[in-house]
C-alpha cells in the first residue's frame, strides 16, 4: 500500500463526484483572491478537464491548486461528502509526480529539511536549547513530548511552557532532543512525500527504542500528522505503530477533570478562542482548549465563526511560506473578528497559529490584543 491519501483511480471518481453546487464558496482563499479559478469547484473542474485531456496543468493552475490552506472548510459544507482534505493533498502529489510542482520555496524547504531534519535550516544538535534549567527529562519515561519544528525554533514559548507544566504537576516526561526530526506535516500538505518517509520512519523507530506509549504534542500541525498520517505510511514501512497521541489540550484537560490540577490563581480576563484547523476541523478536538480556559476562570467569549465554521489563521497547506501576503491577509480578518469580541486575549493552541495571527494583529493599526497559547495561561496559573 502506498502512503498516498488516495490513488489515481479515487482522484478521478471523487472529481467526477463533484456537483458543482458552489457551496464550498465558503472557501476563505476564495473569498480573499474572488476568482472562480481558486474556489475548491473550480479547481475540480479544472482537474476534470486535464482528465478528459481538454487542458493541461498550467502555472496557473498549479499556484491556484497550492493556494489553499487545506483547511477543511470545504469538506464541511461538501453536499456530496467527498473528503475534500485528502482530495487536495492527493492532488498535490499527483502534480509532484507529474513534474509540475513542488513550488519553488516548497521545493527548498525539502532540500534543508533533508540536510537538517527541520524546515528552517537550523542545526538538529540545537533543537533542545530552549529547554529551561532545572526540568528533569526522564528516559525511563513511556511519555515523550514532541516539540516540533516551530516551537523548538521559532516559538520557543510554547514548548517552555509545556515542559515547566510538566514539571510543575510533577509529570514524568521523555524528550528526544536532536533525535525528535521534523514530523513531516509541511511536505505532506505539500505532495512531497519521498521525504516523509525516511522521517516518519526515524521518529517512529526513536520513539520505540525509547519505550514511548504517549507522544503528546503541542503543536496542532505535529498533533494532526502524527495521529491520522502516521499509521498511513507506518502501514506502508512495516512498522507497528501503536502509540496513544494527544494534544497537550487534551492532555492538561483529562489531568483536570480527574482533579490532579490546581490551580495556584486564575485569570481575571476576557478571552477568545481560535480553533487550529488541524486540531478542530482535521481532528475534531474542540472541547479541551475551551474546558481549560473555563477552569482557568476566563471568560470566554466566542468569535462568530468557531468549531467546524472557523476561519483558518492562514498559514497551513504551505501558504504561509509560499504566499505570505495571502496568508496575512487571511490572518488580518480571523484578527478582527476577535477583536469584535471586545476581549483581552487571543488564545489559540497552536505555534503555527500564534505566529501568523501575530503578523495579522501587525497589519491592523491601533490593535490592541494580547496573543497567548492556552499552554502558557496554564503555566501562569500552576
Amino acid at each position: 500500500m502506498k502512503a498516498k491519501v488516495m490513488f489515481e483511480k479515487e482522484i478521478e471518481k471523487e472529481i467526477y463526484n463533484c456537483a458543482q453546487c458552489g457551496f464550498c464558496r465558503v472557501c476563505p482563499v476564495f473569498k480573499e483572491i474572488g476568482w472562480e479559478s481558486v474556489s475548491p469547484r473550480g479547481k475540480i473542474f479544472f482537474a476534470k478537464n486535464v482528465l478528459k485531456k481538454r487542458a493541461k496543468y498550467s502555472e496557473k493552475m498549479v499556484q491556484s491548486v497550492y493556494q489553499c490552506m487545506t483547511c477543511g472548510m470545504c469538506e464541511e459544507v461538501c453536499q456530496v461528502n467527498i473528503p475534500l482534505i485528502e482530495f487536495w493533498e492527493s492532488i498535490r502529489s499527483s502534480i509532484v509526480d507529474h513534474g509540475y510542482a513542488p513550488l519553488p520555496v516548497h521545493k527548498r524547504l525539502k532540500e534543508i529539511a533533508f540536510e537538517k531534519h527541520n524546515p528552517y535550516g537550523e542545526l538538529p544538535e540545537a533543537r533542545g536549547d530552549w529547554m529551561p534549567e532545572g526540568i528533569e527529562i526522564s528516559k525511563n519515561s513511556n511519555l515523550v513530548y514532541f516539540a516540533g519544528c516551530t516551537a523548538s525554533y521559532r516559538m520557543k514559548e510554547l514548548s517552555r511552557n509545556s515542559v515547566e507544566v510538566f514539571g510543575k504537576l510533577g509529570i514524568e516526561f521523555n524528550y528526544l532532543g536532536g533525535d525528535e526530526w521534523c514530523c513531516g506535516s509541511p511536505f505532506i500538505r505539500t505532495g512531497q512525500l519521498d521525504i516523509v518517509r525516511d522521517l516518519v520512519r526515524h521518529n517512529i523507530t526513536s520513539w520505540k527504542n525509547q519505550g514511548a506509549e504517549t507522544i503528546v504534542a503541542t503543536c496542532s500541525g505535529c498533533f494532526r500528522t502524527i495521529k491520522i498520517d502516521y499509521p498511513r505510511f507506518a502501514k506502508e514501512l512495516g512498522l507497528d505503530f501503536n502509540f496513544n497521541i494527544l494534544h497537550i489540550s487534551e492532555f492538561i484537560d483529562n489531568l483536570i477533570q480527574e482533579g490532579k490540577v490546581k490551580f495556584s490563581r486564575k485569570l481575571n480576563a476576557k478571552a477568545t478562542y481560535h480553533d487550529p484547523c488541524h486540531l478542530g476541523r482535521h481532528v475534531k478536538v474542540y472541547d479541551p482548549p475551551r474546558n481549560i480556559l473555563r477552569a482557568l476562570g476566563v471568560e470566554l467569549i466566542e468569535m462568530d465563526q468557531i468549531k467546524d465554521e472557523a476561519l483558518c489563521c492562514g498559514a497551513g497547506g504551505g501558504v504561509k511560506s509560499q504566499f505570505k501576503d495571502l496568508a496575512e491577509s487571511i490572518s488580518e480578518k480571523r484578527v478582527r473578528q476577535a477583536l469584535e469580541t471586545k476581549a483581552d486575549l487571543l488564545t489559540s493552541c497552536c505555534p503555527f497559529c500564534k505566529l501568523n495571527l501575530k503578523d495579522g494583529v501587525k497589519k491592523i493599526k491601533g490593535a490592541d490584543m494580547e496573543l497567548k497559547d492556552v499552554i502558557e495561561l496554564v503555566n501562569e496559573c500552576l
